[in-house]
């Protein structure tokens, strides 16, 4: 792949130990940070705040809440407040605001790509140290892991992990007389022309939607495709010649009216829940509702390829704020191991369809037990494994909308995609540099 990014996360270490380090994991805690143990006699209860989105469909809320619940039942020195605070735009400009007034939540969860936007306002706390002393290098996924850490330092621990796939009608592809899912754009473009059906200018069924609201990062996916990642850390080069290719690829199906030019995150699944759409781009996150809520087989496969496979990581973290007491860290650290631990993460990906982000969950009788029963389960692994982080870059709110902007009005048949790339690329570029000289 040609390289726009030339960084990559190292590779980690074979698995060593699996299991979630209780009193080992407050001892390494303790050490450091400042030596001290981490509930001396008579400490008062810690409490903190987690702020975190839904980015997906399905009860999520209910989950996030639940596992909270059950986290502060086990440990009485510890009771973390659930802030459910939206979307992930949402969840960041709040988080940003609380930064501005030097009162954040001792922990927060944003898309991964707002971990440059966080550093460039010193608001993390560098959790390197503590991920050595643990397990932490040694069962996370590198590539998961890749998502939270910027300069080989760590900044946070991945909760919930995504890419990615295509969704597709079984009933929808018989009826059309498909035998398998697309594997490469041109099949792709193929089945989203066979499946459209039409009446007159009405279409009843259209053959292909790409989840609205996040084309950006779907968009970012199929330029991977293309062999480039279009951004670095001070500079996008959302123009380029690969970029633009994977543009008018989508245009030519939006101009054919076998895909939709726009629609939104939650639509999208639920107009493919109901038989509106035949295949659908979207978040495994949304895995397990679509599979228990739609009233046709649903497949699930990898993303078609374009020159070569690629995909992009999706979810984000949990961050640890920097500016806050010792005590809160530590106990924020203890509430980020915990959401993350074997088990959990396990049982996360069961309830979601988020992509468990550490090696020894997959090896739990129970995620092995679910993959048995639900084979799609296991299908992001395809793609999870070319992935890459999602844009992150300083400015990464208006650097985004600039391309979303782009493909959106593109899509509409508004403007061209060379010329539609190459005015986001202007303006992501001035906002990047504007921000790099007021941070000096």
């Amino acid at each position: 792949m040609s390289r726009f990014n030339p960084s990559q996360p190292a590779a980690g270490a074979p698995t060593a130990r699996r299991q979630f380090l209780k009193t080992s994991a407050s001892v390494s805690a303790a050490a450091l940070f400042g030596g001290m143990p981490l509930w001396a006699s008579g400490q008062q209860q810690v409490k903190l705040a987690f702020m975190y989105p839904v980015g997906v469909s399905g009860d999520i809320n209910r989950l996030v809440s639940n596992m909270i619940s059950s986290f502060n039942a086990a440990h009485s020195d510890i009771q973390v407040e659930a802030i459910y605070a939206g979307s992930y735009d949402n969840t960041e400009q709040k988080v940003m605001t609380a930064l501005g007034v030097g009162d954040p939540p001792a922990s927060w969860l944003p898309i991964n790509s707002m971990l440059t936007t966080f550093l460039g306002m010193d608001a993390l706390e560098d959790v390197t140290a503590l991920a050595k002393a643990d397990d932490v290098f040694k069962d996370f996924m590198p590539g998961f892991l890749g998502t939270c850490m910027s300069d080989d330092k760590l900044y946070g621990l991945p909760f919930q992990c995504s890419t990615p796939v295509l969704y597709y009608n079984k009933a929808a592809f018989e009826k059309a007389g498909l035998k398998a899912a697309p594997t490469n754009w041109t099949e792709l473009e193929a089945a989203a022309k066979a499946l459209t059906q039409r009446q007159g200018d009405t279409v009843s069924q259209w053959g292909l939607t790409i989840g609205g609201g996040w084309h950006d990062w779907i968009f970012e996916s199929f330029v991977r495709q293309n062999g480039l990642v279009f951004w670095t850390k001070d500079k996008v080069a959302f123009d380029a010649p690969e970029s633009v290719n994977a543009l008018e690829f989508w245009q030519r199906m939006a101009a054919a009216k076998n895909m939709p030019a726009a629609s939104t995150w939650e639509s999208s699944a639920n107009d493919f829940m109901a038989g509106r759409t035949a295949m659908l781009y979207h978040s495994t996150g949304s895995m397990t509702n679509i599979l228990k809520s739609a009233s046709f087989p649903v497949g699930v496969a990898p993303m078609p390829r374009g020159k070569q496979l690629g995909s992009t990581m999706g979810g984000g973290p949990i961050l640890i704020a920097k500016k806050q007491p010792d005590a809160h860290k530590r106990a924020a650290w203890t509430f980020a191991r915990w959401m993350t631990n074997t088990q959990n993460q396990a049982q996360w990906c069961i309830d979601t369809g988020y992509l468990a982000a550490r090696k020894s969950s997959w090896e739990t009788p129970a995620l092995k037990a679910h993959v048995a029963k639900v084979p799609e389960a296991r299908t992001a692994f395809v793609t999870a494994e070319v992935a890459g982080a999602f844009l992150q870059v300083p400015g990464y709110h208006k650097v985004r909308a600039h391309l979303q902007s782009a493909i959106d009005r593109t899509l509409a048949g508004e403007v061209k995609p060379d010329a539609a790339l190459r005015e986001a690329t202007a303006k992501s570029n001035l906002e990047i540099q504007r921000l790099a000289r007021r941070r000096g």
